[in-house]
């Protein structure tokens, strides 16, 4: 199979390393996903987001000249297309800044409550 560059693929993970998914696509090609492209936010255990035999969907961003090697990205993956791409049904997370809003309007008011609570149990 011919791959081009911002192409959305299928691949699977054949090894995890701390940093990165190593997978192969048809055609025997490989490729990295490297634990910069899978999210913006800080992930502490890279296997949350993918193990050996997972299929991902990535979109592609580079590919070597020389060895076919694909350079690939899980959070580049168009957001319609991005939730069902964990083929496992592993949930990779995608999440924007708006999605924490409600938290962010709540929190004052619940550490009001929190503080009111805590004065009552020590009346």
């Amino acid at each position: 199979m011919k791959y081009q560059v911002g192409q959305i693929i299928i691949g699977k993970v054949y090894n995890v390393k701390p940093y990165a998914l190593l997978m192969e696509f048809e055609g025997g090609v490989t490729g990295l996903l490297h634990i910069s492209e899978i999210s913006d936010s800080y992930i502490r255990d890279i296997e949350r987001y993918g193990t050996i035999g997972d299929q991902i969907k990535v979109k592609i961003l580079s590919i070597d000249d020389d060895n076919g090697f694909l350079r690939v990205s899980f959070k580049q993956v168009p957001t319609e297309e991005s939730y069902s791409s964990h083929v496992n049904k592993r949930s990779a997370p995608v999440m924007s800044d708006n999605e924490f809003l409600p938290l962010k309007e709540k929190l004052d008011e619940w550490i009001k409550q929190a503080y009111e609570e805590i004065e009552n149990k020590i009346k």
